[in-house]
């Protein structure tokens, strides 16, 4: 028998326009009119008309054992609008968004797991997931719309509300998996090898580091071939006729992640999909794990996954890519993206106010939904800007080094200037990284507390890079003995730069057990309100902003301290 429907449902029908939605929204504005029968199809499911209910059962076998190995697989049932799927697969999923059964964990489902050919709605799966780390519980949905509406393979996306074992655990983006029904979707030829780049796979190294997720070939020479061709000191991987990548797609996919600010997808070197085509004999790149864009205003020359990096730094591709990043942009923009916003939060607002797991309060989630959604209304304006820097459909080189201006040279008028110059510490950016001095070779400015030396150094990278500049320079990712020789320093970072700095304190061996780096306990803490974000189990890296504390990602980029021993 289904289970009834919950109440937040029912108000959702019925609708009622509340006063948090009033500066998003509009209060005057007529309500949206939203479909309430079950979908019959998987683009009825994947969209903003309608929020499904899902309910999984687990027998006590089965929970066990996801509390045991929470990626292991289980049987379990789902129930869609009455409509029992029994002998169904349910594991758990996510790496900072991960949590246990009992909390608010992310799910895949599997249809055909256990039973041959099992489909729901003709799909394989779900990914339903938890918005744990997105206080808007919207950078998502957008993202993927966003991919989606400038050509590049990416999955569809809804919302649902799922319960488990009769328990409400609150509101879920209902995402489509990449799989065979994915591949068949989107491919003419869906019979090809799928990659996922979790933790840090890419061309450049070695195979193992990928996990294939689709296809029957294992061997993976397709991989090794697009691998070595990719590793050619030349630029037949984007212009090859067979073999290579599908570029206009590649450069599609480069686009998305600049309009979205995904730093933490292929920009930062993981976090993406690549799938060999195999009548093509191409390769395409299809994003994933959005849930951190629409945070970090990148440029459009920010790539550091391999195949990005490379071509930035090959003329031809750079304007082929600076004419795909603006074609991008003329896409992006026949969107409109503020209406399909709204619409997804008036869908969702009553079942984000009855989620009673959600880490966030309604305030912060709806401070969080204006935040995702000034950002990416903005975004096209900020960047065709940095995109306009081509003549005659070629980037100049005014002073003969062999970099134009679109973004390798941050001095047309210095031959000296460039991204291949040595850093002179001489109080000039020499290489145009974007700062002056910001090499080991060049010493910090220094500052003493409490007969300690500490270093400040205002160029902006990871705290895992920070941790390794430190280390070349002969200090460590600064250790503070006392509150006070804290507070000195912090002032002084301040008076340099006002933003967040990295030092070395992390939890990133045990969660929750915040440690210096040479294993030691600190002796105080200065935690911000709110912090540590442990409980929320993101992340491991600290920074210090005006005094006080706060957890964040480790990939995160700012200015850093160091100290002596």
């Amino acid at each position: 028998m289904p289970l009834p429907s919950s109440p937040a449902t029912e108000i959702r029908r019925a609708w009622a326009v509340t006063a948090a939605l009033c500066g998003v929204l509009g209060c005057g504005d007529p309500p949206p009119q939203f479909d309430n029968g079950p979908a019959t199809n998987s683009d009825e499911l994947f969209s903003i008309d309608r929020l499904p209910r899902f309910d999984l059962t687990l027998d006590p076998d089965s929970w066990a054992a996801l509390e045991a190995e929470p990626k292991a697989w289980v049987p379990g049932s789902f129930e869609y609008d009455g409509v029992v799927y029994d002998n169904v697969g349910i594991r758990l999923k996510g790496n900072h968004s991960f949590r246990p059964i009992d909390d608010k964990p992310a799910f895949k489902i599997k249809f055909n797991k256990y039973i041959p050919g099992g489909r729901f709605l003709q799909l394989e799966g779900l990914t339903l997931n938890n918005m744990v780390v997105d206080s808007s519980m919207l950078r998502e949905w957008i993202g993927y719309r966003v991919f989606r509406a400038i050509g590049v393979p990416a999955p569809r996306v809804g919302y649902a509300q799922v319960w488990v074992n009769g328990e409400l655990y609150g509101l879920y983006l209902d995402i489509e998996p990449y799989d065979d029904e994915f591949l068949e979707r989107v491919y003419a030829d869906p019979s090809g090898n799928l990659y996922e780049s979790d933790k840090n796979a890419d061309l450049d190294e070695p195979l193992d580091s990928w996990d294939q997720d689709e296809g029957e070939d294992l061997s993976r020479d397709d991989l090794l071939a697009f691998s070595q061709l990719a590793l050619l000191d030349t630029n037949e991987v984007f212009y090859a006729d067979a073999g290579g990548v599908d570029l206009p797609r590649f450069l599609a996919f480069m686009a998305g992640e600049t309009i979205l600010g995904h730093f933490d997808g292929h920009i930062g070197g993981h976090n993406f999909f690549v799938y060999h085509e195999p009548t093509l004999d191409q390769w395409s790149y299809q994003p994933w794990s959005l849930d951190q864009a629409l945070v970090r205003k990148v440029t459009p020359f920010e790539h550091n996954g391999y195949l990005g990096y490379k071509c930035l730094r090959d003329s031809q591709c750079l304007v082929d890519y600076l004419q795909a990043s603006q074609l991008a942009l003329a896409q992006f923009q026949t969107v409109d993206i503020r209406a399909e916003v709204e619409r997804a939060i008036a869908l969702t607002d009553e079942a984000m106010h009855a989620d009673p797991r959600r880490p966030y309060s309604a305030k912060s989630v709806e401070s969080g939904r204006k935040r995702s959604l000034d950002f990416i209304t903005a975004r096209a304006a900020e960047l065709a800007p940095q995109l306009d820097c081509l003549v005659d459909g070629k980037e100049p080189d005014r002073d003969g080094d062999g970099y134009g201006p679109c973004f390798q040279d941050c001095d047309e008028d210095d031959a000296a200037i460039n991204p291949d110059a040595e850093e002179l510490c001489d109080g000039i950016d020499n290489n145009c990284s974007g700062y002056a001095d910001d090499v080991p070779a060049c010493e910090c400015p220094m500052v003493e507390s409490e007969g300690r030396n500490f270093y400040l150094c205002y160029n902006s990278i990871t705290w895992l890079a920070a941790r390794d500049f430190c280390v070349a320079q002969g200090h460590v990712l600064a250790r503070f003995d006392s509150a006070t020789q804290m507070a000195k320093v912090a002032d002084a970072a301040q008076s340099v730069h006002s933003s967040y700095w990295a030092f070395g304190l992390n939890d990133r061996d045990v969660e929750a057990e915040y440690r210096w780096l040479d294993g030691s306990a600190p002796t105080f803490t200065a935690w911000a309100s709110g912090e540590p974000s442990h409980q929320l189990g993101w992340f491991d890296c600290i920074f210090i902003n005006d005094g006080v504390w706060s957890e964040r990602n480790c990939i995160e980029q700012a200015p850093f301290i160091c100290s002596d021993e």
